[in-house]
Protein backbone atom coordinates (compact mmCIF):
# COMPACT_ATOMS: atom_id res chain seq x y z
CA UNK A 1 0.00 0.00 0.00
CA UNK A 2 0.82 3.35 -0.99
CA UNK A 3 -0.11 6.61 1.15
CA UNK A 4 -0.22 9.63 -1.28
CA UNK A 5 -1.85 13.15 -0.54
CA UNK A 6 -3.83 14.59 -3.59
CA UNK A 7 -5.06 18.28 -4.35
CA UNK A 8 -8.03 19.54 -5.54
CA UNK A 9 -9.67 23.55 -5.67
CA UNK A 10 -12.31 23.88 -2.78
CA UNK A 11 -15.54 24.82 -3.72
CA UNK A 12 -17.52 28.32 -3.96
CA UNK A 13 -18.18 29.50 -0.37
CA UNK A 14 -21.55 29.77 1.02
CA UNK A 15 -23.64 33.16 2.61
CA UNK A 16 -21.62 32.66 5.20
CA UNK A 17 -18.08 32.23 3.53
CA UNK A 18 -17.62 28.71 5.03
CA UNK A 19 -18.67 25.58 2.60
CA UNK A 20 -19.86 22.34 4.34
CA UNK A 21 -19.21 20.03 2.03
CA UNK A 22 -15.69 19.69 0.36
CA UNK A 23 -14.61 18.05 -2.45
CA UNK A 24 -11.84 14.89 -1.70
CA UNK A 25 -11.71 12.30 -4.33
CA UNK A 26 -12.09 12.26 -8.27
CA UNK A 27 -13.95 9.61 -9.73
CA UNK A 28 -12.63 7.33 -12.27
CA UNK A 29 -8.94 7.51 -12.84
CA UNK A 30 -6.35 10.68 -12.44
CA UNK A 31 -2.89 11.58 -13.23
CA UNK A 32 -1.19 14.35 -11.08
CA UNK A 33 0.86 16.77 -12.96
CA UNK A 34 4.23 15.92 -11.52
CA UNK A 35 3.41 12.50 -13.29
CA UNK A 36 2.16 10.48 -10.36
CA UNK A 37 -0.63 7.93 -10.86
CA UNK A 38 -2.16 7.06 -12.65
CA UNK A 39 -5.12 6.73 -9.32
CA UNK A 40 -8.21 4.97 -9.69
CA UNK A 41 -11.43 5.31 -7.74
CA UNK A 42 -13.57 1.74 -8.05
CA UNK A 43 -15.80 1.20 -5.23
CA UNK A 44 -16.73 4.78 -3.72
CA UNK A 45 -18.87 2.54 -1.00
CA UNK A 46 -15.87 0.37 0.42
CA UNK A 47 -14.10 3.81 0.34
CA UNK A 48 -16.08 5.24 2.86
CA UNK A 49 -16.52 2.18 4.76
CA UNK A 50 -12.84 1.96 5.37
CA UNK A 51 -12.30 5.29 5.77
CA UNK A 52 -15.27 6.44 8.42
CA UNK A 53 -14.53 3.30 10.11
CA UNK A 54 -11.63 4.89 12.84
CA UNK A 55 -14.48 7.59 13.29
CA UNK A 56 -14.06 11.93 12.30
CA UNK A 57 -11.40 12.93 9.95
CA UNK A 58 -9.18 15.21 10.71
CA UNK A 59 -8.72 18.76 7.93
CA UNK A 60 -5.42 20.63 9.12
CA UNK A 61 -2.92 22.84 7.23
CA UNK A 62 -0.73 21.70 4.65
CA UNK A 63 -0.37 18.46 5.67
CA UNK A 64 0.74 19.58 9.42
CA UNK A 65 -0.25 16.00 10.49
CA UNK A 66 2.20 14.11 7.96
CA UNK A 67 5.04 16.85 8.46
CA UNK A 68 4.37 16.34 12.32
CA UNK A 69 4.99 12.31 12.52
CA UNK A 70 8.71 13.23 11.11
CA UNK A 71 9.34 16.46 12.95
CA UNK A 72 7.08 16.37 15.96
CA UNK A 73 5.22 20.05 15.31
CA UNK A 74 2.17 21.05 16.26
CA UNK A 75 -0.96 19.64 13.76
CA UNK A 76 -4.38 21.53 15.13
CA UNK A 77 -7.25 20.19 12.93
CA UNK A 78 -9.03 23.20 11.50
CA UNK A 79 -11.87 21.15 10.42
CA UNK A 80 -13.02 17.59 10.78
CA UNK A 81 -14.80 15.34 8.23
CA UNK A 82 -18.12 13.95 10.38
CA UNK A 83 -19.53 11.97 6.69
CA UNK A 84 -18.63 10.70 2.95
CA UNK A 85 -21.03 11.36 0.27
CA UNK A 86 -20.27 9.17 -2.83
CA UNK A 87 -21.45 11.51 -6.10
CA UNK A 88 -21.18 11.41 -9.75
CA UNK A 89 -17.95 13.31 -10.09
CA UNK A 90 -16.17 11.13 -6.58
CA UNK A 91 -16.40 11.18 -3.03
CA UNK A 92 -17.25 14.92 -0.69
CA UNK A 93 -17.17 15.00 2.42
CA UNK A 94 -19.48 16.99 4.76
CA UNK A 95 -17.27 19.42 6.94
CA UNK A 96 -17.67 20.59 10.98
CA UNK A 97 -15.37 23.68 10.86
CA UNK A 98 -13.83 25.02 14.18
CA UNK A 99 -13.53 28.72 14.82
CA UNK A 100 -9.77 29.01 13.86
CA UNK A 101 -10.87 26.94 10.16
CA UNK A 102 -14.08 29.11 9.56
CA UNK A 103 -11.81 32.15 10.09
CA UNK A 104 -9.46 30.81 7.34
CA UNK A 105 -11.92 30.16 4.91
CA UNK A 106 -14.23 33.30 5.89
CA UNK A 107 -10.46 35.17 4.79
CA UNK A 108 -9.89 33.45 1.79
CA UNK A 109 -6.43 32.12 2.96
CA UNK A 110 -6.55 28.83 1.22
CA UNK A 111 -8.25 27.66 -1.77
CA UNK A 112 -7.53 24.58 -1.85
CA UNK A 113 -8.09 21.08 -0.45
CA UNK A 114 -5.66 17.88 -0.30
CA UNK A 115 -6.78 14.55 0.54
CA UNK A 116 -4.22 11.82 2.11
CA UNK A 117 -5.14 8.23 0.85
CA UNK A 118 -4.34 4.98 0.91
CA UNK A 119 -3.47 3.71 -2.12
CA UNK A 120 -2.63 0.19 -3.87
CA UNK A 121 0.54 -0.02 -4.86
CA UNK A 122 -0.49 -1.89 -7.82
CA UNK A 123 -3.43 -1.53 -8.83
CA UNK A 124 -3.47 2.38 -8.19
CA UNK A 125 -6.83 1.73 -6.63
CA UNK A 126 -7.66 4.39 -3.78
CA UNK A 127 -8.46 2.13 -0.82
CA UNK A 128 -8.95 4.49 2.13
CA UNK A 129 -9.25 8.38 3.02
CA UNK A 130 -6.60 9.19 5.93
CA UNK A 131 -7.31 12.93 6.39
CA UNK A 132 -7.10 16.28 4.21
CA UNK A 133 -5.45 19.47 4.53
CA UNK A 134 -6.24 23.21 3.19
CA UNK A 135 -3.62 24.09 1.04
CA UNK A 136 -2.79 26.50 -2.33
CA UNK A 137 -0.84 24.40 -4.33
CA UNK A 138 -3.59 22.26 -6.17
CA UNK A 139 -2.31 20.83 -9.64
CA UNK A 140 -5.77 18.72 -10.36
CA UNK A 141 -8.11 20.44 -12.54
CA UNK A 142 -10.40 17.91 -11.30
CA UNK A 143 -9.72 18.54 -8.21
CA UNK A 144 -8.84 15.58 -5.96
CA UNK A 145 -5.16 14.34 -6.25
CA UNK A 146 -2.19 15.99 -7.03
CA UNK A 147 1.14 15.83 -4.68
CA UNK A 148 2.12 19.00 -2.97
CA UNK A 149 6.04 20.09 -3.60
CA UNK A 150 6.68 18.37 -0.28
CA UNK A 151 7.28 14.54 0.06
CA UNK A 152 4.19 13.53 0.43
CA UNK A 153 2.91 10.78 0.07
CA UNK A 154 6.54 8.34 0.67
CA UNK A 155 5.76 4.76 0.23
CA UNK A 156 6.00 2.76 3.73
CA UNK A 157 9.08 2.14 4.88
CA UNK A 158 8.72 -1.75 4.71
CA UNK A 159 12.18 -2.28 5.90
CA UNK A 160 11.15 -1.58 9.44
CA UNK A 161 8.29 -3.24 9.18
CA UNK A 162 9.61 -6.23 8.27
CA UNK A 163 11.95 -5.63 11.47
CA UNK A 164 9.32 -5.37 13.60
CA UNK A 165 7.16 -8.39 12.67
CA UNK A 166 10.35 -10.53 13.06
CA UNK A 167 10.48 -10.90 8.37
CA UNK A 168 13.29 -11.39 5.95
CA UNK A 169 14.33 -8.52 4.12
CA UNK A 170 12.91 -10.06 1.16
CA UNK A 171 9.73 -10.54 2.39
CA UNK A 172 6.98 -10.17 0.29
CA UNK A 173 3.35 -7.91 0.87
CA UNK A 174 1.53 -11.19 1.42
CA UNK A 175 3.81 -12.45 3.70
CA UNK A 176 3.70 -8.75 6.09
CA UNK A 177 0.19 -9.29 5.72
CA UNK A 178 0.32 -12.80 6.94
CA UNK A 179 2.82 -11.70 9.95
CA UNK A 180 0.04 -8.52 10.90
CA UNK A 181 -2.37 -10.94 11.05
CA UNK A 182 -0.48 -13.60 13.01
CA UNK A 183 0.33 -10.67 15.06
CA UNK A 184 -3.19 -9.52 15.52
CA UNK A 185 -4.66 -13.22 16.82
CA UNK A 186 -1.94 -13.45 19.52
CA UNK A 187 -2.38 -9.92 20.63
CA UNK A 188 -6.31 -11.30 21.05
CA UNK A 189 -5.65 -14.44 22.46
CA UNK A 190 -3.37 -12.93 25.43
CA UNK A 191 -6.09 -10.41 25.87
CA UNK A 192 -8.88 -13.20 26.27
CA UNK A 193 -6.03 -15.24 28.35
CA UNK A 194 -5.95 -12.30 30.65
CA UNK A 195 -9.30 -12.15 30.78
CA UNK A 196 -9.61 -15.18 31.84
CA UNK A 197 -7.32 -15.61 34.50
CA UNK A 198 -8.64 -11.64 35.77
CA UNK A 199 -12.24 -13.27 36.33
CA UNK A 200 -10.58 -16.36 38.03
CA UNK A 201 -8.92 -14.54 40.49
CA UNK A 202 -11.91 -11.94 40.69
CA UNK A 203 -10.48 -9.00 39.46
CA UNK A 204 -13.04 -5.99 39.84
CA UNK A 205 -13.52 -5.10 35.69
CA UNK A 206 -12.10 -7.92 34.19
CA UNK A 207 -12.42 -6.58 30.93
CA UNK A 208 -10.12 -3.91 31.67
CA UNK A 209 -7.24 -5.46 33.91
CA UNK A 210 -3.39 -5.05 33.25
CA UNK A 211 -1.29 -8.15 34.00
CA UNK A 212 -0.20 -6.21 37.25
CA UNK A 213 -3.82 -5.95 38.51
CA UNK A 214 -3.98 -9.35 37.99
CA UNK A 215 -0.26 -10.38 39.66
CA UNK A 216 -1.42 -8.27 42.55
CA UNK A 217 -4.97 -10.39 43.06
CA UNK A 218 -3.32 -13.80 42.98
CA UNK A 219 -0.73 -12.63 45.08
CA UNK A 220 -3.76 -11.42 47.57
CA UNK A 221 -5.17 -14.74 47.08
CA UNK A 222 -2.05 -16.54 48.28
CA UNK A 223 -1.16 -14.55 51.17
CA UNK A 224 -4.88 -15.47 52.08
CA UNK A 225 -4.11 -19.34 51.65
CA UNK A 226 -1.00 -19.18 53.44
CA UNK A 227 -3.10 -17.78 56.37
CA UNK A 228 -5.89 -20.54 55.78
CA UNK A 229 -3.13 -23.15 55.65
CA UNK A 230 -1.42 -21.97 59.29
CA UNK A 231 -5.14 -21.48 60.74
CA UNK A 232 -5.66 -25.63 59.57
CA UNK A 233 -2.21 -26.38 61.65
CA UNK A 234 -3.47 -24.57 64.59
CA UNK A 235 -6.64 -26.19 64.43
CA UNK A 236 -5.35 -29.66 64.18
CA UNK A 237 -2.73 -28.94 67.37
CA UNK A 238 -5.81 -27.67 68.72
CA UNK A 239 -7.32 -31.34 68.38
CA UNK A 240 -4.44 -32.88 68.97
CA UNK A 241 -4.59 -31.38 72.48
CA UNK A 242 -8.11 -31.79 73.21
CA UNK A 243 -7.68 -35.53 72.15
CA UNK A 244 -5.31 -36.34 74.61
CA UNK A 245 -6.79 -34.34 77.58
CA UNK A 246 -9.97 -36.55 76.62
CA UNK A 247 -7.58 -39.16 77.07
CA UNK A 248 -6.75 -38.23 80.33
CA UNK A 249 -10.12 -37.64 81.64
CA UNK A 250 -11.37 -41.01 80.23
CA UNK A 251 -8.33 -42.87 82.22
CA UNK A 252 -9.01 -40.74 85.37
CA UNK A 253 -12.75 -42.04 85.16
CA UNK A 254 -10.84 -45.57 84.34
CA UNK A 255 -9.36 -45.69 87.83
CA UNK A 256 -11.94 -44.27 89.81
CA UNK A 257 -14.45 -46.64 88.44
CA UNK A 258 -12.38 -49.66 88.76
CA UNK A 259 -10.92 -48.53 92.15
CA UNK A 260 -14.23 -48.08 93.36
CA UNK A 261 -15.35 -51.50 92.38
CA UNK A 262 -12.31 -53.12 94.35
CA UNK A 263 -13.63 -50.90 97.41
CA UNK A 264 -16.72 -52.53 97.11
CA UNK A 265 -15.19 -56.24 97.05
CA UNK A 266 -15.66 -56.91 93.47
CA UNK A 267 -13.12 -59.75 92.91
CA UNK A 268 -10.35 -58.23 91.37
CA UNK A 269 -6.89 -58.70 91.61
CA UNK A 270 -4.01 -56.01 91.38
CA UNK A 271 -2.66 -58.02 88.74
CA UNK A 272 -5.86 -56.93 86.40
CA UNK A 273 -6.35 -53.62 87.98
CA UNK A 274 -4.70 -51.92 85.49
CA UNK A 275 -6.54 -54.46 82.36
CA UNK A 276 -9.82 -53.19 83.86
CA UNK A 277 -8.36 -49.79 83.65
CA UNK A 278 -7.56 -50.03 80.11
CA UNK A 279 -10.77 -51.76 78.85
CA UNK A 280 -13.27 -49.20 80.79
CA UNK A 281 -10.93 -46.44 78.78
CA UNK A 282 -12.21 -47.77 75.67
CA UNK A 283 -15.78 -49.15 76.72
CA UNK A 284 -16.85 -47.32 79.82
CA UNK A 285 -20.23 -48.97 79.67
CA UNK A 286 -19.36 -52.09 79.04
CA UNK A 287 -16.93 -52.59 81.27
CA UNK A 288 -18.78 -50.88 84.14
CA UNK A 289 -21.74 -53.47 83.25
CA UNK A 290 -19.13 -56.36 83.67
CA UNK A 291 -17.93 -54.93 86.85
CA UNK A 292 -21.20 -54.32 88.43
CA UNK A 293 -22.36 -57.89 88.19
CA UNK A 294 -19.35 -59.41 89.45
CA UNK A 295 -19.82 -60.76 93.32
CA UNK A 296 -18.76 -58.71 96.12
CA UNK A 297 -16.63 -60.25 98.70
CA UNK A 298 -17.99 -57.85 101.28
CA UNK A 299 -21.66 -59.06 100.09
CA UNK A 300 -20.92 -62.49 100.42
CA UNK A 301 -21.18 -62.40 104.10
CA UNK A 302 -17.09 -61.19 105.10
CA UNK A 303 -17.94 -58.49 106.68
CA UNK A 304 -15.11 -57.13 108.60
CA UNK A 305 -13.83 -60.88 109.49
CA UNK A 306 -10.35 -62.31 108.29
CA UNK A 307 -11.03 -64.96 105.64
CA UNK A 308 -10.27 -68.91 106.75
CA UNK A 309 -6.86 -70.03 106.12
CA UNK A 310 -5.77 -72.00 103.69
CA UNK A 311 -7.12 -75.46 103.69
CA UNK A 312 -10.73 -75.05 103.51
CA UNK A 313 -11.74 -75.89 100.51
CA UNK A 314 -9.71 -75.20 97.68
CA UNK A 315 -7.03 -72.48 98.76
CA UNK A 316 -9.32 -71.03 101.21
CA UNK A 317 -12.35 -70.52 99.55
CA UNK A 318 -15.54 -71.28 99.67
CA UNK A 319 -17.71 -73.26 96.54
CA UNK A 320 -19.75 -70.13 95.67
CA UNK A 321 -15.92 -68.14 95.42
CA UNK A 322 -14.24 -71.00 93.53
CA UNK A 323 -16.89 -71.32 91.11
CA UNK A 324 -16.27 -67.44 90.59
CA UNK A 325 -12.75 -67.87 90.42
CA UNK A 326 -13.09 -70.48 87.79
CA UNK A 327 -15.71 -68.53 85.58
CA UNK A 328 -12.73 -65.71 85.26
CA UNK A 329 -10.18 -67.84 84.74
CA UNK A 330 -8.75 -66.27 87.99
CA UNK A 331 -5.25 -68.39 89.76
CA UNK A 332 -7.25 -70.18 92.99
CA UNK A 333 -4.02 -69.45 94.96
CA UNK A 334 -3.73 -65.45 93.86
CA UNK A 335 -7.41 -65.10 94.84
CA UNK A 336 -6.95 -66.39 98.12
CA UNK A 337 -4.57 -63.87 98.87
CA UNK A 338 -5.91 -60.61 97.21
CA UNK A 339 -8.98 -61.57 99.51
CA UNK A 340 -7.05 -62.51 102.58
CA UNK A 341 -5.73 -58.97 102.59
CA UNK A 342 -9.13 -57.32 101.35
CA UNK A 343 -10.20 -59.01 104.71
CA UNK A 344 -6.96 -57.37 107.07
CA UNK A 345 -8.11 -54.13 105.60
CA UNK A 346 -11.64 -54.02 106.15
CA UNK A 347 -11.33 -55.84 110.02
CA UNK A 348 -8.69 -52.71 110.51
CA UNK A 349 -11.21 -50.04 109.28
Amino acid sequence: MLIVSLHGTLPEAGTAGVPEWVHLIPAGTVRGADGRGPYTLRDPAAVIRASMAAGRLPIDENHATDLAMRTGGAAPARGWIVALEARADGIWGRVEWTPAGQALLAERAYRGISPALVVDRATGEVRQLLRAALTNTPNLPQLATLHTTQEQGLPMDLTKLRKALGLAEDADEAALLAAAEAARIAVETQARQLRRIAEAAQVPNPEAADAEQIVTALQTQAAAAADAGQLAREVVALQAQIAALQQERARERAIAAVDAAIRAGKPIPAVLREHYIARHVQDPAGVEKELAALPSLHGGGLGGRVPPPPGAGQAGLGADEAEVVALLGLDPEAFAKEKARLGQIAGAA
